[in-house]
């Protein structure tokens, strides 16, 4: 999953762009970015008729916004975080939910609320793919995402702790179209198991 977060609305839809063009099947913009809703809707027309690539909105930590990345088309979405309010709305959404969570409690809580993946995040912080490791031990029946701020090398890592997707923003992001490409295409071989 591509993750975008910007201070600007120019430069989202900019990397997200690069983003889906380098093949990238799931782009999250999140609420952090100025009019985040117009750069979804504006993604959406540009794709035209559905998906992959998958555009959904992240950072969706309130009620209102669920119904805002509803409104402006979203195909998932994603929390950094647990509510039984905010899972109770986006289960009325229809949508596929990622829910943030980082102990085992917050990870079962997360998984008996109804999300379909679990963010667990921050990874780096607490002990990367070492914790992850250790919290799927008991767990290992749950999705899980790994997200936290890592580099695109450290991905099969995390793939050997028990991760089944990765949210990544700027490390797949570089100075010229080519070097993006490059990046997604070792991300994406590096989660599918295909690295040498």
């Amino acid at each position: 999953m591509g993750v975008v977060r910007t201070p600007s609305q120019q430069a989202a839809l900019e990397e997200a762009r690069e983003l889906l063009s380098g093949g990238l099947e799931l782009v999250e913009i999140t609420f952090t970015v100025p009019a985040a809703t117009e750069v979804v809707a504006r993604l959406l027309e540009e794709r035209g008729g559905e998906g992959p690539p998958w555009i959904g909105m992240g950072t969706v930590t309130q009620e209102r916004r669920v119904q805002q990345a509803v409104e402006a088309g979203a195909e998932f979405l994603v929390s950094p975080n647990v509510s039984s309010t905010l899972a109770a709305t986006i289960a009325e959404s229809g949508l596929y939910w990622c829910a943030g969570a980082l102990t085992p409690s917050e990870i079962v809580a997360a998984w008996e609320l109804g999300a379909h993946l679990i963010k667990v995040y921050p990874l780096p912080p607490v002990g990367g793919p070492r914790y992850l490791a250790t919290v799927r031990q008991p767990l290992g029946d749950i999705p899980m995402l790994a997200a936290g701020g890592f580099a695109v090398d450290e991905i099969p890592e995390y793939r050997r702790a028990g991760a089944q997707a990765f949210g990544l923003g700027a490390p797949l992001l570089g100075a010229g179209t080519g070097q993006v490409r490059q990046r997604i295409a070792r991300a994406l071989e590096f989660a599918r198991g295909q690295e040498n």
